[in-house]
């Protein structure tokens, strides 16, 4: 067994169930659990696609999170059935997918037609509607200087995430400490990583995990 498999739970049709920040299933079947904050404490690289040409799950042995950052909601329905057969949680940044409103009915749509397992959004008016249909929800930040850092953790508080995602990620050690007085919120970081060296500062600074668009990152190991 999977060591981030839970036990079996029962679900009725189009049921939706939610236990805790990241613990979701959906569907008629019986499902397997999957916390994403477990998942990424085991393997914390989540791969990043822009392409969906490029994406190649069955290629993918040492990440178990994608992010899906282009392509259209057509796209979505064979993504997921991969990433189901091959144990994957999807999560989609839904500013940036084309075909689906950045509002409620559009979270609603994803979570009970696309069956995602979550969303990446820098909105923070769509997080609440994210967790109310039980996807896990990231909501990122763009950190240019001091005072967008102060301003997106603000946010932050008022809309309590499951994650954050601090971008760039590469300058997330220098900052870490100053996130913590403000939130106790998962961290992760995206953006510019190019090194395996720059992922072991950024797990060393208290991070849960990192995107990375860069294919020769994907088969970083925590233990190595």
């Amino acid at each position: 067994m999977h060591p981030w498999i839970g036990p079996m739970i029962i679900q009725r049709p189009g049921e939706v169930i939610r236990n805790g920040p990241g613990i979701f299933l959906r569907g008629a079947e019986r499902r397997l659990p999957l916390d994403f904050l477990t998942v990424l404490r085991k393997r914390p690289v989540i791969a990043a696609f822009r392409d969906i040409e490029s994406l190649r799950i069955q290629d993918l042995n040492h990440t178990d999170v994608l992010y899906i950052l282009g392509g259209t909601i057509f796209d979505l329905p064979h993504i997921v059935e991969q990433a189901r057969r091959y144990r994957k949680l999807v999560l989609v940044d839904i500013d940036l997918i084309k075909g689906v409103g950045k509002d409620a009915p559009g979270i609603r749509f994803l979570a009970k037609e696309s069956q995602v397992d979550g969303i990446i959004t820098t909105h923070s008016n769509l997080i609440k509607s994210a967790q109310k249909e039980g996807l896990v929800s990231i909501q990122r930040i763009f950190v240019l200087d001091s005072e967008s850092l102060a301003g997106g953790l603000s946010v932050i508080e008022k809309s309590k995430p499951d994650a954050v995602e601090v971008l760039p990620g590469v300058i997330l050690p220098k900052i870490m400490k100053r996130i913590r007085v403000k939130t106790s919120i998962p961290v992760i970081a995206g953006g510019l990583i190019t090194l395996e060296e720059e992922i072991r500062e950024i797990l060393a600074s208290g991070a849960i995990g990192l995107s990375t668009t860069s294919s020769r990152l994907f088969d970083f190991s925590a233990k190595g």
